[in-house]
């Protein structure tokens, strides 16, 4: 630890640093998506836009940190092993059996590294923090803050000369200002996600005049309700951690109204294809639009599923229309993404809609194998006529649409007819899709004269096309990257 120390000294400055919204730090990873404190759960707080992971670490037999959150491997692996009484290697090899490995903690100190993201330590005993703490040095992470469950840990970590600023967590019915003062704590995180259903009304201006006078940043505890998430936002608080990290990381980017993205799927590299967890994970990051596919069922039920058939995704097999809905109810349409969403349903589309209504979201349907007037008589009963818009590749549906439905806004793609003029005058849609090869500045010109708006899809991943196509400047961007490209905007403003 000493080498690292001399090696690189990291600063405080970036505690005090002005910032719109505050920092979005990733509770053990992205575990609304992932199971907790594993790479992959990391991997997509990075996705997600966190700016900092909390990781929690415990030392096995032979003196390894690794990222662990019991201190048994009961609930993990079914065995009254304790972390601390295993190698390295064995809890590696016991959960990854299990189907969620444990990483070695500088697996994830170098990953922080490499992806340029923070650390907020939960050690849970001291040989750990040190260990950690020197890993996270040796890999130069500047941004770092070190949690102590207890006062006497924390003044144990600064005694010892902890090189990042500690942290006291401290629990409901407890004030925090005596205990950092007993301490010497340089951050006070209250725990209190349990104090109730608006526990941020317990952060009022006297609690932060209180911490202003001792100069203490604040981070709050988790939290994933969404009223709760948009009052702390708006709170002079130095980080507030969730299990879903986008629902903070949102605030950073609102100021980027343009283009409104279409989330293909869902949200369908962080979670299972249109499902509603995918949906969930699109709105929930702010995201305008989620697409979703429609399918009927052999007894007229409207579900969310791409493929006519249930083989590729779902533990099912043959045709959608040839299954009952409540056939489809027993399927999983989870695990063959990820174990960890294992027991996602194939969604009615009216749990969609219901989703859509709650969450504040737009829809862009698409009809498979779906009789439109069922669909969209559906939808509008449920959804406005400006929150959604329909499209098949069946020309003989987009009619059926277009001639019963006169409030219901259509897309259409301009590859499919001979000309744009032909496009625009076809049907009365509000929409116009353009693809990687055929949009440009002259199209968008005519389609925005003609009173629709411009959509570019683009399934791709590559960062100079996505950048090549938002300088065209659509109306909507359809992607299957829905944060990379947010990301990409971000950097833009």
């Amino acid at each position: 630890m000493e080498t690292a120390l001399q090696a690189f000294k990291p600063g405080r400055a970036w505690l005090g640093e002005p910032r719109s919204v505050p920092l979005s730090i990733a509770h053990r990873g992205a575990s609304a998506y992932a199971f907790d404190n594993t790479l992959r759960a990391y991997e997509i707080a990075h996705e997600l836009g966190a700016d900092m992971w909390e990781v929690d670490v415990r030392l096995t037999v032979d003196r390894v940190p690794v990222a662990f959150h019991d201190e048994d491997l009961k609930a993990i692996c079914g065995l009254d092993h304790k972390v601390a009484d295993v190698t390295a290697a064995r809890l590696q090899a016991l959960t990854a059996e299990a189907g969620r490995e444990a990483p070695l903690f500088s697996q994830i100190a170098g990953l922080a590294a490499r992806l340029g993201a923070g650390i907020y330590l939960d050690a849970k005993e001291g040989e750990a923090a040190s260990l950690a703490i020197a890993e996270l040095l040796d890999h130069r992470i500047e941004r770092v803050i070190v949690g102590a469950n207890t006062p006497d840990y924390a003044s144990e970590l600064i005694a010892g000369g902890c090189p990042y600023p500690v942290s006291i967590l401290v629990g409901v019915g407890k004030d925090p200002f005596p205990i950092a003062d007993q301490c010497g704590a340089e951050i006070v995180h209250p725990c209190w996600e349990r104090a109730g259903q608006r526990p941020d009304r317990l952060l009022d201006e006297a609690f932060f005049a209180r911490a202003r006078e001792r100069g203490l940043p604040v981070v709050t505890w988790h939290e994933e309700r969404v009223d709760v998430v948009e009052a702390l936002v708006k709170m002079p608080i130095l980080g507030i951690c969730s299990d879903q990290p986008e629902m903070v990381a949102r605030f950073a980017r609102s100021a980027v109204t343009s283009p409104e993205i279409v989330c293909h799927r869902g949200a369908c590299k962080v979670a299972p294809e249109n499902t509603l967890a995918s949906a969930k994970a699109a709105w929930a990051a702010g995201f305008d639009y989620v697409e979703i596919d429609v399918q009927e069922t052999a007894d007229g039920q409207l579900v969310v599923h791409h493929d006519a058939t249930l083989d590729r995704t779902t533990s099912g097999s043959g045709a959608i229309a040839e299954k009952t809905g409540a056939e489809l109810a027993l399927l999983d349409a989870g695990r063959k993404f990820d174990p960890f969403f294992e027991g996602e349903s194939i969604p009615p589309l009216c749990a969609v809609l219901e989703t859509a209504l709650r969450m504040g979201g737009k829809l862009y349907v698409e009809l498979k194998l779906a009789d439109p007037h069922h669909t969209v008589s559906k939808v509008l009963r449920m959804m406005a006529a400006e929150d959604v818009f329909f499209w098949a590749h069946d020309v003989g549906r987009l009619r059926a649409i277009h001639d019963a439905f006169p409030q219901a806004k259509l897309m259409v793609r301009a590859e499919d007819f001979e000309s744009l003029d032909t496009c625009l005058s076809t049907f009365r849609s509000g929409i116009v899709e353009f693809n990687a090869t055929n949009a440009g500045p002259a199209a968008f010109e005519a389609v925005r004269a003609a009173g629709r708006k411009a959509m570019i899809a683009y399934m791709g991943n590559d960062p100079s096309e996505i950048k090549r196509l938002l300088a065209l400047k659509p109306d909507l961007f359809n992607v299957n990257e829905p944060f990379l490209v947010a990301r990409m905007l971000g950097k833009s403003i």
